[in-house]
């Protein structure tokens, strides 16, 4: 095989992995590919060069899913919350939502590496989750009496907290005459984002929305969007949801930079 042919087909092999859907197992060409990159360094090579031209990185080639990419800042294949959720005020809950369902995924940081791990999570159990945490969170600033309005000055920024527990979970009240989304709505709509992309798949209605993990959302956690998840969180005042019982951090401070949130990217999560 030529320079030309190589290239043509480290070419299709960045086109398989940008398809959704798309896995070894459901083709033998992309197959073969995964074995040449596995067995010859040039065309490993080229792969990433290929990949590189697109602004995106090689994150790993996994045998059941696999060529992984991941997005770089400059690339236009990037998806942001401000895509993904038109609504200002719906963007930090989102990216919370996304945040705890990675968090509720893989609670132990040895399950990152286990690809027999298969997280199962359901739209509620995630609703519920952040509701604990939220409680929690504005309890303990109750016990201390510590002041939890916004800045004056910033009188935007709401704290996390209390903007999720001040949703309604399920839909519109009696005295909602314009009602916002309900946390369940976002929650599910962070599902579905991921559900679109391979990263995970339905199992049942139940619980609003019952779901199991793919390998492939395992390894882009693990690879690319676990640090930045963690750090997203961090940034909002609170850290990796345990799957039960109440978080054991400080409370956030009552002026976390929601805006600058609302605009960060969603962890590169990509197809």
């Amino acid at each position: 095989m030529n320079r030309h042919e190589d290239a043509a087909e480290a070419a299709r092999m960045v086109a398989f992995a940008m398809a959704r859907r798309k896995a070894p197992a459901r083709s033998g060409e992309y197959a073969r590919l995964v074995q040449r990159f596995d067995t010859e360094p040039d065309f490993a090579q080229m792969v990433r060069k290929i990949a590189h031209g697109f602004e995106l990185t090689v994150l790993e080639v996994h045998p059941l899913t696999g060529l992984v990419l991941g997005t770089t800042p400059e690339t236009d294949f990037a998806v942001s919350v401000s895509d993904l959720v038109p609504q200002t005020a719906d963007r930090p809950l989102y990216l919370l939502a996304q945040l705890t369902i990675a968090a509720m995924a893989f609670p132990r940081p040895e399950d990152l590496d286990d690809d027999e791990h298969v997280g199962r999570i359901s739209v509620k159990q995630v609703d519920e989750e952040v509701r604990v945490l939220a409680s929690t969170i504005e309890r303990r600033l109750a016990q201390t009496d510590e002041d939890i309005d916004p800045p004056s000055d910033q009188p935007g920024l709401e704290g996390l907290w209390r903007a999720y527990l001040r949703r309604n979970a399920t839909g519109k009240t009696q005295t909602d005459r314009a009602p916002r989304s309900s946390t369940r709505a976002l929650v599910k709509k962070a599902f579905t984002h991921l559900e679109s992309h391979g990263f995970v798949r339905k199992l049942s209605d139940e619980d609003a929305g019952t779901y199991v993990t793919n390998v492939k959302y395992r390894l882009q956690i693990r690879d690319q969007a676990a640090s930045d998840m963690l750090e997203e969180l961090a940034a909002l005042g609170v850290a990796a949801l345990p799957a039960g019982g109440a978080p054991d951090h400080a409370p956030p401070s009552p002026d976390d930079p929601l805006a600058s949130a609302a605009a960060t990217p969603v962890t590169d999560l990509f197809s």
